[in-house]
């Protein structure tokens, strides 16, 4: 074959393998952009709770989950409670929704929302002075243009300009845990990247940029400067208990000392490895551990008077925030519209080594949302958003973008075998060729 003849051949093969990769990523997104809703009859709450459960007992006979707890609220009451899997890898004992205790990862964010607006209301903060001058025990450093325009509005709604080069990744059991203020100025919980502390680094309140843990960390430490105790203490009698939140904690070494270390759900990775419990200096963020029924009594607390927040704090909670194109609250994730003035709102989070936890509540309806789950690859990831379509009739974003997530290996792998079989069809045909010569 000449070089002509060779150069027409790869431009060939290399048309086809991109015409098929095209293909295959087109069949994707459709799917996303037209078939994303769920198998689930809206307004029929057996519909939605069959769905859930049966999803959630095949992940975990699959051992695509470890274990899991789903809590459904229904007109501001619970109506459905369901363990997934074990609750005890040593012992296989089953998992209790009012004794396991789950990670709660990023949702710890919106539970610390309510202890910082409790001090609002009370007058001891202001919602929009800056915290520059409450802090004492770290301040932001340098002298940048910033800093002393950063307000709790600001970082509740992940609004502060922060680039804090870090995550909370967690420290293992007999690492030394560093304070507040070693994590602000040099965190060693760093999941990669060159460590750095906090800095301000764009105009407060103009854009949103999320931030894992600096922002509650600063929240954490505020809490601690005006109350003079304890983050977890105060969040302990301010809010989980008037909530009756009564078995959680921010505190591991608390729930150890109650004699409740073996209610900890196990720490299983994505192959369902047991890891042992991590603890956290920036509990705020992220190491709020709950069973799943007092994570419900959370989500009860936003559809109906509770004897921590008053209404109209709530509601400015849950009211869009400038710089978040109308997607965040204070401390809430504002999700799709309820058709009554308001929204949807809650939160996610993960926390390692594969645990995951969503809260969604319709303050409009009474109806709420609670998963908690512990090991797999993401088997939960979905149900979150057929519940909101169940809610609502919407489709978020999110959702299309996780079934996009979750249908890429796959297609990779249909693309990767298309790529192999057109190779070998060319190879098969050069030696067919070449044996007719």
């Amino acid at each position: 074959m000449n070089r002509q003849g060779m150069r027409r051949k790869i431009l060939v093969t290399l048309g086809l393998i991109l015409l098929w990769t095209g293909a295959v990523l087109a069949v994707v997104f459709a799917e996303a952009l037209w078939f994303p809703q769920p198998a689930v009859q809206r307004g029929d709450l057996a519909s939605i709770e069959n769905h859930l459960v049966r999803k959630l007992r095949a992940a975990t006979a699959g051992k695509k989950l470890g274990c899991a707890a789903l809590v459904l609220v229904q007109g501001g009451k619970i109506v459905a409670e369901h363990g997934f899997g074990v609750a005890n890898a040593e012992t296989q004992a089953p998992v209790k929704t009012d004794q396991t205790l789950f990670i709660l990862g990023s949702v710890s964010k919106a539970v610390t929302a309510w202890g910082v607006m409790k001090l609002v209301e009370e007058g001891r903060l202001g919602l929009d002075e800056p915290v520059m001058r409450h802090l004492k025990r770290w301040r932001f450093p340098g002298s940048e243009t910033y800093r002393e325009k950063v307000t709790v509005r600001h970082l509740l709604s992940h609004t502060a300009g922060i680039d804090d080069g870090f995550r909370a990744a967690s420290f293992a059991p007999g690492e030394p845990l560093q304070t507040l203020e070693e994590s602000l100025t040099h965190p060693k919980d760093m999941d990669g990247g060159t460590r750095r502390g906090v800095l301000v680094v764009r105009e407060p309140g103009t854009t949103m940029s999320y931030s894992a843990s600096a922002g509650n960390s600063i929240l954490q430490l505020l809490i601690e400067e005006i109350t003079n105790r304890r983050f977890a203490e105060y969040m302990k009698e301010t809010v989980l208990q008037p909530l009756e939140m009564t078995k959680s904690s921010y505190d591991l070494e608390a729930l150890a000392a109650e004699g409740r270390a073996q209610d900890l759900a196990p720490g299983f990775d994505a192959s369902l490895k047991v890891h042992p419990p991590r603890r956290y200096t920036a509990q705020a963020a992220v190491a709020l551990r709950v069973t799943p029924r007092d994570l419900a009594q959370f989500v009860l607390a936003y559809t109906r008077e509770n004897p921590v927040l008053k209404p109209e704090t709530l509601k400015q909670m849950m009211t869009p925030q400038p710089g978040t194109a109308g997607t965040w609250g204070l401390g809430q994730t504002l999700y799709v519209a309820n058709d009554a003035g308001g929204y949807v709102v809650g939160h996610s989070g993960a926390a390692f080594p594969a645990a995951g936890a969503s809260v969604r509540v319709n303050p409009a309806t009474g109806n709420g949302f609670v998963l908690t789950a512990s090991g797999g690859r993401g088997a939960t990831n979905q149900l979150v958003h057929d519940w909101v379509y169940w809610e609502t009739g919407q489709v978020t974003f999110e959702a299309r973008q996780e079934l996009v997530y979750a249908r890429l290996g796959p297609a990779s792998i249909t693309i990767i075998a298309g790529v192999c079989v057109l190779l070998l069809w060319q190879f098969l045909r050069s030696i067919n060729k070449r044996a007719k010569l």
